[in-house]
């Protein structure tokens, strides 16, 4: 939370420093020009970033340090079955989180170190009012914090998305024994068992839901937003930098439709099996 908060102060600084930029004399140099508006863009996306990982973070450090989560862990009861299920699903889960956060960090490792100057626009305010002979020290410190933030972006993501993975399947579960219990006669007291459980599912998701609505809308806006500035940035300032930079970008892009993927679906998926489940409990009535 603390290095996203000083992370946003620091961009907002060097959206003002490259705003300024604009309006002076650089409008006379069309490629001068060119490059101030792909910078303003490219902290934007920065700006919108970290916010993305600072409400991330705290989301689910409240959530767990408060016991919050583990409760709502507790309550869940599973089959022998459903845990064999869940437990492949997670490690796809977990596998598909650290190839997205090993690629991209060393993605910005190589754009940090390897492609000259481009990466220093983030740097600020070292590079806008402090001037520094060497950049080693504070390009390794940002690097640093990268990793941190890129771990409070994609591992919630996979986190919340592995949850609702687990209430659908739940929801499921539940769906396809009242489907089969249709060809015989229930008594009430089955009924009763069907509607308690899909009760505590429900419950769960609502207990859930109370934190996770903070983390879900974040996502959500934060990277609508940021993938609209990477589209835009890459049709339109494509000519600014190189190639490897040009990757680098599309994979950033390419991440952010995925993490939006991922928090639509969710939720997709959870209001798909609920509706489903309540409508295999009515026609028990």
């Amino acid at each position: 939370m603390l290095d996203g908060c000083f992370l946003l102060q620091t961009q907002s600084l060097t959206l003002v420093h490259t705003f300024r930029k604009l309006n002076r004399g650089d409008k006379c140099n069309l490629k001068v020009t060119f490059k101030a508006l792909d910078a303003f863009f490219f902290k934007f996306s920065i700006m919108s970033w970290v916010t993305l990982c600072a409400i991330s973070q705290s989301t689910y450090f409240a959530a767990s340090s408060s016991g919050r989560l583990d409760r709502i862990l507790d309550c869940i009861e599973i089959s022998d079955e459903s845990a064999t299920f869940i437990w492949k699903v997670a490690v796809i889960y977990t596998s598909i989180a650290w190839v997205m956060f090993l690629v991209s960090n060393v993605l910005t490792f190589n754009a940090m170190f390897f492609t000259g100057d481009y990466m220093d626009i983030i740097l600020a305010p070292i590079t806008t009012h402090i001037i520094l002979p060497d950049l080693l020290v504070t390009r390794v410190a940002v690097f640093l914090s990268s990793v941190y933030c890129t771990a409070a972006w994609v591992f919630p993501q996979v986190t919340s998305f592995m949850l609702a993975t687990i209430f659908t399947h739940q929801y499921k579960m539940l769906s396809k024994t009242l489907t089969n219990s249709d060809e015989c006669r229930l008594s009430d007291s089955d009924i009763e068992t069907f509607r308690r459980r899909h009760q505590e599912i429900s419950m769960s998701i609502s207990k859930a839901d109370d934190f996770l609505m903070f983390h879900n809308a974040g996502a959500f806006c934060c990277q609508l937003f940021t993938s609209i500035l990477h589209l835009y940035d890459i049709i339109f300032f494509r000519n600014t930098y190189g190639p490897f930079v040009l990757v680098m970008r599309k994979f950033w892009m390419f991440g952010m439709f995925f993490g939006l993927t991922l928090t639509t679906s969710g939720g997709i998926m959870v209001n798909h099996r609920v509706s489903t489940s309540v409508r295999c409990l009515m026609s028990l009535t």
